[in-house]
Parts: structure tokens; sequence; C-alpha cells
């Protein structure tokens, strides 16, 4: 464990920003706008966001995360098995770390895309009766010397949306929402983060 913290992250999706509900809700102006953590899956965070710290969350049906198998393949890489077991709305995470790279998975069509940070990101939605989410890939370890196998492969991040429910609810996120003037519409849920290396 490296960190671990909650909070109410708000993001404005108004064109206008978040200048005209601070007059309502001064307590945002008190808030810490989030930066990026280049090094982490997701920013460490949603970008351009503010931040006020709450009380944790406890969902009655929480993440459930294990790494099943990591082999050494024949050809060098190493393949990761993992299971996931959660909500019916999650966000995968996956950045290699310096000198490695991603070369197969179980996702699609096998075929490997990343985003503008250069890290591969997998939304995942279901019914609400599903087995396990279950899904591998392949990474090849670095081949220079110079890069610290203490620093792992891989960060991993995986994010559990909880969009209805009990667990889409808790009081602080209640009475926080009771403070928007009439002539708002926010969309709000519970969400967790959890980032892991290998």
């Amino acid at each position: 464990m490296q960190s671990s913290d909650s909070g109410l992250c708000i993001s404005d999706l108004d064109y206008t920003g978040i200048q005209h509900i601070t007059p309502h809700i001064p307590q945002i102006n008190d808030s810490i706008r989030t930066r990026c953590h280049d090094q982490l899956p997701y920013c460490g965070f949603p970008r351009k966001s503010w931040y006020l710290p709450a009380p944790e969350v406890y969902p009655k049906a929480p993440l459930k995360f294990q790494l099943l198998s990591r082999q050494e393949t024949e050809w060098g890489t190493i393949k990761m098995t993992f299971e996931v077991k959660g909500p019916s709305h999650m966000s995968l995470y996956l950045r290699p770390h310096a000198g490695t790279s991603l070369s197969s998975w179980s996702f699609g069509d096998g075929t490997l895309q990343f985003n503008r940070s250069r890290e591969y990101v997998i939304f995942y939605s279901r019914g609400l009766d599903a087995p396990a989410w279950t899904f591998w890939f392949d990474i090849q370890p670095p081949k220079s010397s110079d890069v610290s196998p203490d620093e792992g492969l891989i960060s991993l991040a995986i994010t559990a949306h909880y969009f209805f429910g009990s667990d889409g609810r808790s009081e602080p996120l209640e009475s926080f929402l009771k403070r928007f003037p009439a002539w708002v519409f926010p969309s709000s849920w519970i969400s967790t983060y959890h980032m892991y290396r290998y």
C-alpha cells in the first residue's frame, strides 16, 4: 500500500466551468485542483477535477481483483492472467514501465492501441448477472540492464463505477448534492480507483 484516500471528485461539464456554482457552495473554493501524475495510470486521478476530502465509502459489493497466473512464455514474454469481480461498469488502465511493452492481449481482436498518454484503456460494461471478468496480456520485459527490476514491468489501475443501487450513494454525497441550486443537473455516482504494480 503506497497511499489511500477518499473524497468527492467534481468535474465541470459545462463550458462556463464551475464559476457559477462556487457562490452557492463556497467549500469548492477550498478544494484541491487535481494534477496529473504522469507516471500513474489515468494520471492517478481524473484529470481537470476538483477534490474535496470525504469519508471513505464501503460498497456492499466491493471490487475483487486478483492475479491468477504469471508465467514466462517460450518467446520471452511474461503472460499475466487476471480475474475481476465488480460492478457493471469498470475501466482498466495499463501503463507499461520504461523499457517494457505489451505484445498481445485477450481484448477484442487482439490489436493493441494506446492513447496519447501511451497507456492502454479498456472500458468494460456488462448486464446485472455476469460471470467474473477474466483477461490476460503478454508483456515484453526490458532488454536493457539499465532498468531496475524493482520498478516492476507494468502499472495497472482499475476503476469500479457504481451507477445505481445502494452502492451508488453515500450520505456525504447526498448531502453535497442537496447544496446545488435547483437549476443544476448533477450526475453522480460512487467510484473506486485501485492501482497495482507488477
